[in-house]
């Protein structure tokens, strides 16, 4: 009857997991930072947890080698693949978290290995929240501080974003209030905008 519940409980974490994956390709995640990073968690754990525990079975044993396969060959291609596996799973090139309000947050984050540093903005929408728009950080932070070029400046990590405040939201755009290193601007955002990741 263990085995059952088990099993029952690992499919349920699965298909939480593989959802959270299908949502990212169109822009939606569950509500909140840590959804995704605890769901993600439970998935390894169970995996594990199944893995070791039902490890005379012959579907358990292939599973096991196709999931260390997809590891070592995401590897391969310089790698990318697989820090896109870690960063997926971990906070790592997630550099702050501020709540705007009851509906909006930001995330200052790289998701991806080759991406650059951007400020993601999340609509709260129900138990998901989409992602509405994610503009390049080092702009907002020429903007902020009134330079005219960011690179070879100052490095992001010292750029820490003090405080945020949300000014105002339309069809069209967000404007958002920063302040990095003491100095504050309004930004607004173009809602929607696929500009990369």
């Amino acid at each position: 009857m263990t085995n059952r519940i088990l099993l029952f409980v690992y499919f349920v974490v699965s298909l939480l997991f593989v959802l959270g994956i299908l949502l990212t390709f169109y822009d939606y995640n569950y509500l909140g930072y840590y959804s995704d990073k605890i769901i993600n968690g439970l998935w390894l754990g169970f995996t594990l947890i199944i893995i070791f525990k039902f490890w005379t079975k012959k579907l358990v044993k292939i599973f096991f080698f196709t999931l260390v396969s997809v590891v070592l060959l995401s590897i391969l291609p310089m790698a990318i693949p697989f820090f896109g596996i870690v960063n997926y799973f971990t906070n790592s090139g997630d550099y702050q978290q501020i709540q705007l309000n009851s509906n909006y947050r930001i995330e200052r984050t790289r998701h991806h290995p080759l991406s650059k540093e951007r400020i993601y903005v999340y609509e709260k929408k129900g138990l998901l929240e989409k992602n509405i728009c994610r503009p390049g950080y080092s702009q907002i932070a020429e903007r902020v501080l009134n330079i005219n070029t960011f690179d070879n400046l100052i490095t992001t990590d010292s750029l820490v974003i003090k405080n945020a405040k949300l000014i105002g939201v339309n069809n069209e755009e967000i404007e958002i209030e920063y302040q990095i290193l003491d100095k504050k601007a309004s930004v607004k955002h173009k809602l929607n905008t696929n500009d990369g990741y």
